[in-house]
């Protein structure tokens, strides 16, 4: 009848469309390697996709933080590392300077070598970070140690803020000189900063006047930057810890993104042969139907 062949013609265009539609969707996810390639493909698999991508993002931000804040302990490290080598020197000079045998001539040597070091002291504490901006100063963005009036003064101000590292934590990745040089314990009372006690001391070897507590009061800076040394090193231990758990993570989300979205070979290729089959079986009934002659579709 014509109305039956009518719409068995219909249902086979149809269908071929459809078949044709899913075979061209098949081969696109093995070219693409991707399951997924719209809402429509699967709805709850986008979804989790785009949440998993958020996520990453996230994380990958964070390592970002993480490698800025590793850069800036490095360079804090280095820096105090460098001090720490001058201070050693200073208290050898302190221990030479406590002898009753030297003459005047070898105490002003001595004071000129610690004008020396003191000069390579400010420019170390006065280093800049990756970034350009200076690594001891807090939140100024001016170089923390200056002179005025032939003084060294600190100008630096608070400390930096934290940077983010993820799962809500945060940690402090430079430590202000006035932290770490500026209020040292001295064996006369009260504090000084670190330019201070060892300019002071040259200032008593010009005068060939007796250094006296020198040496402990050198000691006492190099305590301070001892532990701050440490600190930095405790800091990026938990960076490293903190690094190696968003790296687990991201490998949990690749896996996780790789099971969702990522092409079946195996299985594909075998659906896909199927619908091409279907497709030639249902091509080959459509033909049939349109080479019907009119005599037979008017029957």
């Amino acid at each position: 009848m014509r109305v039956a062949t009518s719409l068995t013609y219909d249902r086979l265009r149809d269908r071929m469309g459809a078949l044709s539609a899913r075979a061209d969707q098949l081969n696109n996810q093995l070219a693409t390697n991707k399951r997924i390639q719209t809402p429509s493909d699967d709805a709850a698999g986008y979804r989790a996709l785009s949440l998993l991508k958020r996520t990453g993002a996230d994380a990958q931000a964070e390592l970002t933080n993480i490698d800025l804040a590793t850069s800036l302990l490095e360079a804090s490290s280095t820096a105090l590392g460098s001090i720490e080598a001058q201070l050693v020197r200073v208290r050898e000079i302190s221990v030479s300077a406590g002898s009753a045998t030297l003459s005047p001539d070898q105490k002003t040597a001595l004071a000129t070598e610690l004008d020396v070091i003191v000069e390579d002291l400010l420019r170390i504490a006065n280093t800049s970070d990756s970034r350009g901006g200076p690594l001891f100063s807090g939140t100024s963005v001016q170089p923390p140690y200056e002179r005025v009036n032939g003084t060294v003064t600190y100008t630096g101000v608070g400390e930096a803020g934290a940077i983010p590292i993820g799962d809500g934590r945060s940690i402090n990745a430079t430590t202000s000189g006035a932290a770490i040089f500026n209020a040292i314990p001295v064996s006369a009372g009260g504090t000084q900063d670190m330019f201070a006690i060892i300019e002071g001391m040259a200032d008593n070897l010009r005068n060939d006047v007796a250094v006296g507590d020198a040496g402990r009061d050198v000691q006492a800076i190099l305590n301070s930057v001892t532990n701050a040394r440490a600190s930095i090193g405790a800091r990026g231990a938990r960076l490293e810890l903190e690094e190696s758990r968003l790296t687990d993570l991201a490998l949990t989300r690749e896996e996780a993104r790789s099971a969702i979205e990522d092409t079946d070979v195996t299985a594909t290729i075998t659906e896909l042969q199927k619908t091409l089959t279907v497709l030639q079986a249902t091509q080959a009934s459509f033909s049939k139907l349109t080479s019907l002659s009119l005599f037979d579709y008017l029957r």
